[in-house]
Parts: C-alpha cells; structure tokens; sequence
C-alpha cells in the first residue's frame, strides 16, 4: 500500500461507491473550495498492485500568515468497507509525510468521519474502541485532540448531529414516526395559506435576512457577506439536485379565503345541529352527547378561525400579501440529506413554517431514496439550561439519534512554528 495523491476520476468513482459521504467530502465541494479561490487536493491510500483505493481525504490548504498553510480535512478521510487497519494507520503517517515535503505546511487539521458513541436518542452508549485507538494514534504521531465546539469556536467542525434514518420508509411512514407537534404541523400542508417555494442561488439572500433576523433573538452567531457568499458558491456547485433553498411564504389573502370557506362550511354544520337542537327541545328532547360534542368543536374551531383571521389580517397590514416565514439551506451526498442551516421569524411561528419546510423535505427524501435525514449539529449538552436546549427540543420532535464524531485533531507538521503562530489548539 502506498499514501500518494488521487486523480479525480478515481476521487470521483470511489466517493460515488461510498454508501454514506459528508457533503464535504464530495466533489461538488471540491469545486465550490476551487471557486473560492483555495488550493485542495485529494489524497489517499491504495493498493500499489491493484490500485484499489482504500481510504481518501479533500484536503484544502488554509493560509496561515501570509505565508504558511494549515491543511484541513472536514469529515474525512472516507474508508471503503473493507479497509484494513493498517491503510488507517497509513493515511495519517503519509499525510505528516506528505506535508512535511511543503516547508510552507505548519500544521494539519483533521475531523474523522467515525463515531465515538453510539446513541439511543439523547442516550449515550460505552465509548468506541475505535475511537480510542484513532487517539492514540494521532497522540503517537506527535497530535491531540481539539478541547472545543462550534457553539464556541466557529472554526471547528461539528461533533453532535441528530439524525433520523428513513431509508425505505414513504413519507405517510416518515410522517407517522415523528412526534406529536410534527404530526399536527404536517397536516396543515395545504390548509394555512403557506407555500413553500424552492429558490435559487441568486436568491440567496432570502436566507440571508432570516438568519440575521435569527442570530439577533438566539445564540446563532451572525452570518458573514463571506458565510453568504460560500453558502450561494455551495448552492452553484452542487446544482438544483443536490443543493435546495426552500422558503416558507403566507400568503395573506389565500389564507384569508380559505378561512372564509371553512367559517362558511362550519357555519352551515353549527345551523344544522342547532336547528335540530330547537326542534328537539320543542319535543321534551335534547341532542346526543355525541351531537353536543360536535356543536362543541365546530363552535371552538370557529373561534380559532375567528383568532387566525384576525392575526393574518395584521401580518398582511404590516408586511404586505407574500410573507417570508422561514428559510433553510439543504444539501444532499450520496445517501444523505443534510440540513445545513435555517432560520425562521419568531412572530411568524403559528403558522408552521419551518415544519413545512421540512415535510416538503422528507416528502424529497422519500422520493429519491434518501436514508439519513441528517439535522445537524448541536452542542452535545442534552440539559435543559444548555444554549441550544430550544434547538435540541426541535430536533428531537423528529424522534432521531444524536450522533457524535471522534471530534477535531490538530496534527503539528512543523511544532515550534505551528505553536509561534497559533495554528494549533
């Protein structure tokens, strides 16, 4: 076996035989780094006699100080299946190998794609001893393990994600495995005046202005013109296939007409069972304890009507007929659908918004064979007093898995100046 660099369309046929990839792993991100401007190269280990690929890694060299490089490897390097423990062992000596030939390479950053623990929910099981020998391993190569998050540290990867697995289930099946409140959202599709409109990169600001709108009322930390701007490069490169913006908009007055359908139809059904009342009372009689129940409803369910119509009259007033609810970016890899970041409008939340977003997006991944439903990342605090404790309860509704990633290692290249110019943790 041998560590060397990889031609694309290797790079390209072993990622596309990969059952489950990181979107960073990917060629499209491969193209979306080149947009940027950075330098990356695929690197990996093979078999020198069959060239069969073991294990590989997108690498994008960071510059550091003008005039050094840190190397970052996000959710890589992807092993096949079948890869020995020494083609593991391989990759991370001939990537100190490798970088030490570039005197402007100080330090290298690694997320591993491999699991610590293993989730039931927020549950978590004994710790991996996979996990515990890729430490010592990178510990043996001279590395340590980052002590930080992104709630922190914007630079680090995410280690927690929830994930819900769907893979062979319909979406009437999808549906009926999420929580209560996810349920009951899902049913209004059609019935709340709210569209949700797929946009594209050009559009990106859409989701600009509602992730503002988000981090000024959260711990969200605010979104750079540059986050913005590699966010629409991500939406170009990966294509309408595999990258979506979908945006939940009111519309006011068809909201506001079919408020009116309905008062009309329940008002019908209200004067049917109180004429019915009105005769039996003349006759000595009374309804049903059926029949009451359902006077019942239909009047409280008038009510309700009575309580929406007049909130979307004043979100009409105030912000006009075609109102932004909420906004999130998507992206897909092989098997994979991940929600990579959303926001929504706090004053907007009766109307659903984001939970139509999302059952138009497990709708998607039911129909094109998606098998991780990936919502992404959280703090790996589970208590209710956490920063992101309101994030966690929204995810969870789903009924999914937390899962948790080895974390960050920082490999020294060259220590004395990786140290001096703070390119390590």
């Amino acid at each position: 076996m041998k560590f060397t660099t990889i031609p694309q369309d290797i790079y390209e046929n072993f990622i596309a035989h990969q059952k489950r990839v990181m979107f960073t792993q990917v060629p499209a991100y491969k193209r979306t780094r080149e947009a940027s401007g950075a330098k990356v190269e695929v690197l990996g280990v093979v078999e020198e006699a069959t060239g069969k690929v073991y294990g590989l890694a997108l690498a994008s060299y960071q510059t550091w100080s003008r005039l050094f490089y840190r190397i970052n490897i996000v959710y890589g390097p992807v092993f096949a299946d079948d890869a020995p423990l020494s083609a593991r062992r391989l990759f991370y000596t001939g990537l100190k190998t490798h970088a030490k030939r570039n005197p402007r390479v100080i330090s290298a950053r690694i997320t591993p794609p491999e699991f610590r623990r293993v989730y039931d929910d927020v549950t978590p099981g004994h710790e991996l001893a996979s996990a515990r020998e890729l430490d010592q391993m990178i510990t043996e190569l001279g590395g340590h393990r980052v002590v930080a998050d992104f709630v922190t540290r914007g630079d680090i990867p995410i280690t927690y994600s929830y994930m819900k697995e769907i893979g062979g289930l319909d979406f009437l099946a999808i549906q009926k495995s999420t929580g209560q409140q996810v349920r009951t959202a899902f049913n209004r599709w059609g019935t709340n005046g709210v569209e949700v409109r797929f946009v594209d990169a050009n559009q990106i600001g859409i989701l600009g202005k509602v992730l503002e709108h988000t981090a000024e009322r959260t711990e969200m930390s605010e979104v750079s013109p540059g986050q913005l701007a590699y966010y629409k490069r991500l939406v170009e490169q990966f294509g309408p296939e595999n990258a979506f913006l979908p945006v939940a908009v009111l519309h006011c007055t068809n909201y506001l007409t079919q408020i009116r359908a309905e008062r009309a139809e329940i008002e019908a059904k209200v004067a049917d069972l109180t004429a019915r009342a009105r005769e039996l009372e003349a006759a000595g009689k009374a309804l049903g304890k059926k029949q009451k129940n359902q006077l019942k409803e239909l009047q409280e369910r008038l009510a309700v009507l009575g309580r929406r119509e007049d909130e979307t009259r004043s979100v009409q007033a105030a912000h006009g007929d075609e109102v932004v609810l909420a906004a999130s970016l998507f992206v897909r890899s092989r098997n994979e659908l991940l929600y990579l970041v959303s926001g929504a409008y706090a004053e907007f939340t009766s109307y659903y918004g984001i939970y139509l977003i999302h059952r138009a997006m497990f709708e998607w991944a039911a129909a094109h064979g998606v098998q991780w439903y990936n919502f992404y990342g959280i703090s790996g605090d589970f208590s209710d007093t956490a920063t992101d404790a309101g994030v966690l309860h929204f995810k969870r509704q789903f009924i999914g898995d937390v899962e948790e990633f080895v974390g960050t290692y920082d490999l020294p290249i060259r220590p004395r100046l990786a140290k001096t110019l703070k390119a390590l943790d």
